[in-house]
């Protein structure tokens, strides 16, 4: 098997806790699993970041790496694709798989369809085709997408739509001893450079907590962030060090905007608390409806006084923010886990192989 992504392996979220955690059971079920991403090491280090001359000659060096890669996916018994072989232009790369009867599963967890883009790197707003993400779809043989928003979509034109999330490896995620005081407590967030600033919609939130609850902020995944006139420690995302960090951590917080393109995220952060027994406030948004049933494994909030009312009922009770915290974990264990899970995406391979590239796309609707 040839997986065609973006990113290198074990580094973007949205394919660390999506499908990279399936290799080993693919690989246990007889598949070899060739990871060939469109970005290299150095592209990755420096993607949300400036340089527009490092990032143009990162580009070239991908769309080099993609012509060796294409003879392999041309060889390969299946091809597992994930966003987009080449992150502008046409799908002319799939065109080619699946005009050779390649069998295609195609990987979208994100509105990526939708005219939004990083603001690291605006310009790829207009050198998407709007029209790639349908063709997409109808090509492949199986589809795979991570809320029923993009299922929805999805369906728009292709019948073989998968709706699996983001799950989380239980066996690597494990609870810690929940603080039993109410002195210290942390409140956290974990993401990237690209979506740190909706943090910023807590702002005044952060600052009312720390001054009459003396909380403490842990920000993972943006060394550079700050809240005027908050203290903030700030840490670099490490993967070696990630659930460690993560972990220190007594609750966890996903604020967002209440746009369009957020519902096709599948909830990640909430499910990356959740799975380490952290009880979760999150905006009442996409989702988050699904995963969180608030005062039960979690709150739900979309309001500054709602935030502020969940957050300090958990700051101020241990008792809760156990008892939240262990159902969490047992939300994310029954449905949101690897384990629960890794039959689903065996299931999608093997109809994808048992097709042949034999697609029958439905008509647009």
């Amino acid at each position: 098997m040839v997986v065609l992504c973006p990113y290198p392996r074990d580094r973007a979220p949205s394919q660390r806790l999506k499908y990279e955690q399936y290799f080993p059971d693919w690989e246990a079920q007889g598949w070899s699993v060739d990871v060939r991403p469109f970005w290299d090491e150095e592209a990755w280090r420096g993607l949300y970041r400036g340089g527009v001359v490092n990032k143009a000659a990162a580009f070239v060096r991908g769309l080099r790496r993609r012509r060796a890669d294409l003879r392999a996916a041309l060889a390969a018994d299946l091809v597992y694709l994930h966003l987009e072989a080449v992150p502008v232009g046409p799908p002319t790369l799939e065109r080619r798989l699946t005009g050779a009867g390649v069998p295609l599963v195609y990987d979208v967890d994100d509105m990526i369809h939708l005219p939004h883009a990083s603001s690291a790197n605006p310009f790829m707003r207009w050198l998407r085709a709007p029209s790639k993400v349908p063709e997409l779809l109808s090509l492949a043989d199986e589809a795979v997408v991570c809320t029923q928003v993009l299922a929805d979509f999805a369906e728009r034109y292709t019948e073989r739509v998968t709706n699996i999330s983001s799950t989380i490896d239980t066996d690597v995620y494990r609870p810690r001893p929940h603080r039993a005081t109410t002195d210290g407590v942390v409140l956290g967030w974990s993401g990237s450079h690209s979506t740190s600033p909706y943090l910023h919609l807590l702002d005044d939130v952060l600052r009312e907590l720390q001054a009459s609850d003396g909380v403490r902020v842990r920000v993972i995944g943006d060394a550079s962030f700050s809240i005027p006139g908050v203290d903030v420690e700030a840490l670099p995302w490490r993967r070696e060090t990630e659930v460690e960090d993560l972990s220190e951590i007594d609750i966890g917080l996903y604020p967002l905007p209440h746009e369009e393109w957020v519902l096709g995220k599948s909830g990640l952060k909430a499910l990356q608390y959740m799975g380490l027994a952290i009880p979760p406030v999150v905006e009442r948004v996409g989702t988050n409806l699904e995963i969180v049933a608030s005062g039960e494994n979690g709150f739900l909030a979309d309001s500054k006084e709602e935030w502020l009312r969940h957050l300090r009922a958990l700051i101020r009770d241990p008792g809760l923010r156990a008892r939240l915290g262990a159902a969490a974990r047992e939300t994310v264990e029954a449905r949101y886990s690897v384990r629960a899970t890794r039959a689903t995406y065996r299931g999608v391979l093997e109809r994808a192989l048992a097709r042949g590239g034999g697609s029958d796309p439905v008509p647009a609707r």
